[in-house]
C-alpha cells in the first residue's frame, strides 16, 4: 500500500496519535478533544492528496520556493491551525513538537503495517510525505508569526490608547487646579479625576507587569494563608459597585468558604472577573456572584446576560491580547483591561492556587466563568 493511501485509511488512528501527544504539551493539558485535534485531519488528507499528483522534481523544487518567499500562507488548514495554537498558548517549539511527532507517528505506523511498501517506489513516498508535511509546518509557522505581529502592534496601539486617556485626564485637571479663584468644590472634583485616571493607569500597568512577569517564566508570586472566600467577594463588590452604581449585583454564598489562599491575588482576580461581566452584560441584566463550598474545594462563580461566547473565543479567551467580539461590548466604554490581560490574569492566580478555571457560554444560560479552587495547596 502506498503510504499516502496508508494515511487515508488509518486517519482515524494517526489522528488519535496527534491529540494523545498534543495533549502533553503544557498548553494542551486543559484543551477540549475538539480543539486538540484541530485541523489534524484536513491537514493529513491535504497532505495525502498532494501526494498523489504527479510533479517533477522542477515542480517541487518550485514551490518549496514560494513557500519560503510568501510572506503570507495560503488559507489552508495548516495555516488556520497555526492560528489557532498561537490564541491558545502554544509557542513555537510546542508547533513544531506536534508536527514532529505526527510525522514520527505516521512513518513508525507505516513501517510496522503489512501492507508497507518494499520498494525504490517507497522511498519516493517518504520523500512526497515528507515534502507535504514540511510544507504544512512552513504554512502553520507563517500564520502563527504572523499572528504574533498582529498582536504585538495591537498590543501596543492599545496599550498607547488607554494610557492616554486617564493622561489627558490628569493633565486637564492639573491645569484646572491652577486656575486662581477655583473655589473648594471644583478642586475637590478636579483632584477626584485625577485619583481615578492615576488609578486607571496604575491598573493598566499593573496588568502589564503581570504579564511581563509570567511571560519571563517567573509566574506570580503567591503568599497563601488562611482566608475567607466569602469576605474576598465582598470587598470586590464593594469596588466595583462604586464603579458601576447603575449595575445590579445578586451575591449568593453557601457553606464553609474558608481556604489557604493569597486573598489580594483573589480579590484582583474576581474583579477581573466581574469587570469583564460588566463590559460584555447587557445594560440592566443582573450579575450574579455565588460562592459554594465542596469537601476539600471551594467554588466561585460569576455569571452575565450577554452575547454568547463563540466556541473558537472559548478556547482561546483566557490567553493575553484576545477579546471576544461582543456587539454588548462595543456599545460601551472600553475598560482598563482592554488589553485583554484581564482573563489571562485571572487564569494565572486560579492555576497559582492549583485551580481550575472554565467557561461556559450560551444565549439561553448567558456566559458563566466556573473557578475551583482547592482548600489547601502548597505553592512551588
Amino acid at each position: 500500500m502506498k503510504l499516502s493511501h496508508f494515511i487515508q485509511a488509518h486517519i482515524e488512528s494517526i489522528v488519535a496519535d496527534w491529540e494523545a501527544f498534543a495533549r502533553t504539551l503544557p498548553a494542551g493539558k486543559s484543551m477540549t478533544r475538539l480543539a486538540l485535534r484541530d485541523h489534524s485531519r484536513e491537514i493529513l488528507l491535504t497532505i495525502a492528496a498532494e501526494m498523489e499528483r504527479s510533479q517533477t522534481d522542477q515542480d517541487r523544487a518550485e514551490q518549496a520556493e514560494d513557500i519560503a518567499a510568501a510572506s503570507q500562507p495560503a488559507n489552508t488548514p495548516a495555516a488556520e491551525h497555526g492560528g489557532l495554537r498561537q490564541m491558545a498558548g502554544f509557542d513555537l517549539v510546542q508547533l513544531f513538537a506536534e508536527f514532529r511527532a505526527l510525522r514520527a507517528s505516521v512513518m513508525l505506523s507505516w513501517k510496522r503495517s503489512d501492507t508497507a511498501m518494499a520498494s525504490a517506489e517507497s522511498l519516493d513516498q517518504v520523500m512526497l510525505f515528507n515534502e507535504g508535511l514540511d510544507k504544512a509546518l512552513a504554512e502553520s509557522v507563517q500564520r502563527y508569526s504572523s499572528v504574533v505581529a498582529a498582536s504585538r502592534d495591537m498590543f501596543l496601539a492599545v496599550l498607547g490608547h488607554d494610557l492616554r486617556g486617564p493622561l489627558s485626564g490628569i493633565s486637564m485637571s492639573t491645569l484646572l487646579l491652577t486656575k486662581p479663584g477655583l473655589d473648594e468644590a471644583a478642586r475637590h472634583k478636579a483632584a477626584a479625576r485625577i485619583k481615578r485616571a492615576s488609578a486607571e493607569m496604575g491598573g493598566l500597568i499593573t496588568d502589564l507587569l503581570e504579564y511581563t512577569r509570567t511571560r519571563l517564566g517567573a509566574g506570580m508570586p503567591m503568599a497563601l494563608a488562611d482566608c475567607d472566600l466569602g469576605a474576598v467577594c465582598e470587598d470586590a463588590l464593594e469596588v466595583i459597585r462604586a464603579g458601576a452604581p447603575e449595575q445590579q449585583f445578586v451575591q449568593t454564598l453557601s457553606g464553609n468558604l474558608s481556604l489557604q489562599a493569597d486573598a489580594p491575588r483573589l480579590r484582583q482576580a474576581l474583579s477581573n472577573l466581574l469587570g469583564n461581566a460588566v463590559q460584555h452584560g447587557f445594560p440592566g441584566a443582573p450579575i450574579t456572584v455565588s460562592a459554594s463550598a465542596e469537601e476539600d474545594a471551594v467554588v466561585l462563580e460569576v455569571g452575565n446576560q450577554g452575547e454568547p461566547i463563540a466556541t473558537d473565543s472559548q478556547l482561546a479567551i483566557f490567553e493575553p491580547l484576545v477579546r471576544a467580539p461582543s456587539s454588548a461590548a462595543q456599545s460601551q466604554d472600553r475598560s482598563k483591561t482592554s488589553l485583554g490581560l484581564g482573563l489571562f490574569i485571572v487564569r494565572e492566580i486560579v492555576l497559582g492556587h492549583g485551580g481550575t478555571i472554565e467557561v461556559h457560554s450560551t444565549a439561553q444560560t448567558g456566559t458563566v466563568f466556573r473557578v475551583r479552587l482547592p482548600r489547601r495547596h502548597s505553592v512551588a
